[in-house]
């Protein structure tokens, strides 16, 4: 069973918390005042002046460390998720050395013929941890990099980062624009591949910290492109785009030679200034380049900021859930539809894009020839209303939601995705197989394992007695190829 989550959202550390410090209480005599007309001196004035203004200092601080506030939380499901992109607290934020080094090294080395070394960024997150999972066991050397923010759960994180440990897989802890650790890791380790997905993802979170979109997905794409393309030898990149930069396009479905100009969230305009960004760094210092522009991805040990996890959560709890609905035409109303996209369809197709990438044509960071340069769609290319979602999520946990319908607010949020996979078909032989309700299943039975281990095991007894059956997952990462 996988580890349960310390700490609720919000809370200080798991296991942390001020240390209260008892205030120290003094006993003092009191006298009767002299008489009236003895006034005292300015200097015993003053020091009474500062021994009760010591007192009150000294109150304050004991309130302050003695709050509920400064207690540690109690273990809980998960709630919303933390909205901020500050380290980790348990982050050394250090590396170097030849310890360090050595355990790089090790995590990189390439354990098949002519297997790839694979720099993973973002390897702590939904995708990248499955991506890494999924080349370590075919034998790619593959090292891991993350900053462990707290966007959300960095328990969850540091869970998955757990997982690739087992594996072999060593996540650095860092961040993506630290422009000195990547030439330090592209100077300890030759690497052939970057699958870069580390970024600030979600449409809403823009609405309250614009400037985290700019520093991660493209002050951090900047660093990461600029350590390659002085690298020797240069790898190949495939990083993580987003169906978002097909914005307010109304031709569906959503085909790469769409228009992309009119994003709809900042979001979108990041993402789609990386795609600018990186067809820069192709033409001018042959990095070969390939975008993939995800759709809607679910599934085991995903985000808390998607709707299919946070609805689990909230159902689950007896919570009203929020259904968007957006203007149809005339009167009628239409629910929100997405592609939803399961992990693992979503990692073979990362793991196609890197074996077909083809190599980047600079030394020294001077280009000497064309490159690639591609953009895949990579989505499950059938649309499911989110009302269909709730219904199935329903079936599945055997609980009636409390549903709240009301109309899309201007968050940033487009009302369809739809994606056209002909091109990855293609060209990467890619095919997503899992439709939304067995994906779903597969979602559920890890969410219950990994924080209702006891309405799990009812499940498991109740299937096992309709002769059914049930194989957890054990918390375990994709098992795509």
């Amino acid at each position: 069973m996988a580890p349960q989550l310390t700490g609720a959202p919000g809370s200080a550390a798991a296991g942390g918390g001020a240390a209260a410090v008892k205030p120290q209480f003094h006993h003092y005599h009191h006298h009767r005042l002299p008489p009236r007309h003895h006034h005292p001196a300015p200097a015993s004035l003053l020091s009474k002046l500062a021994f009760w203004s010591v007192c009150s200092l000294s109150l304050l601080l004991a309130f302050l460390l003695l709050s509920p506030s400064s207690a540690p939380a109690p273990r809980a499901a998960p709630e919303s998720p933390r909205r901020s992109l500050h380290a980790s607290p348990s982050s050394t934020a250090s590396w170097g050395g030849a310890a360090w080094e050595k355990k790089v090294r090790a995590s990189a080395r390439v354990r098949r013929p002519r297997g790839h070394s694979v720099l993973v960024t973002g390897a702590a997150g939904f995708v990248g941890c499955h991506a890494a999972a999924a080349l370590r066991r075919r034998g790619d050397g593959v090292l891991g990099l993350d900053n462990f923010n707290d966007y959300y759960y960095t328990a969850l994180k540091r869970g998955r980062a757990a997982l690739l440990a087992r594996s072999g897989v060593y996540v650095v802890d860092g961040d993506i624009a630290d422009s000195e650790l990547l030439a330090k890791l592209f100077d300890v380790v030759p690497f052939t591949h970057v699958l870069h997905l580390a970024a600030q993802a979600g449409v809403r979170h823009a609405l309250v910290d614009p400037m985290s979109y700019v520093r991660a997905n493209v002050a951090g794409l900047v660093a990461l492109l600029e350590a390659a393309r002085s690298a020797n030898p240069q790898p190949a990149i495939v990083w993580a785009s987003s169906s978002s930069v097909y914005g307010l396009n109304s031709h569906v479905p959503f085909s790469e030679h769409d228009r992309t100009d009119r994003p709809a969230s900042l979001y979108a305009a990041t993402k789609k200034a990386g795609e600018e960004i990186a067809h820069v760094y192709n033409h001018i210092y042959g990095l070969s380049l390939t975008a993939l522009r995800f759709f809607t991805v679910y599934g085991p040990w995903g985000r808390p900021d998607m709707a299919y996890f946070f609805f689990t959560r909230d159902i689950l709890a007896g919570r009203p859930i929020t259904v968007y609905e957006s203007a149809g035409g005339g009167s009628h109303q239409t629910t929100i539809s997405r592609d939803f996209t399961y992990i693992d369809d979503i990692v073979k197709g990362c793991v196609a894009a890197l074996d077909t990438a083809g190599r980047s044509t600079g030394s020294g960071g001077k280009k000497r020839g064309p490159a690639p340069f591609r953009t895949y769609n990579l989505g499950n290319t059938s649309p499911v209303p989110v009302t269909q979602l709730v219904d199935l999520l329903e079936k599945l946990l055997k609980v009636k939601a409390v549903r709240k319908v009301v109309k899309m607010p201007r968050n940033g949020d487009v009302p369809y995705t739809h994606a056209n996979v002909s091109l990855a078909q293609r060209e990467l032989g890619y095919r997503p197989s899992t439709d939304l309700q067995t994906g779903l299943k597969k979602f559920v039975r890890w969410y219950l394992e990994y924080y209702h281990p006891d309405l799990a095991e009812k499940q498991k007894q109740h299937a096992g007695s309709n002769g059914k059956g049930s194989r957890g997952q054990n918390g375990s990462l994709s098992s795509a190829r």
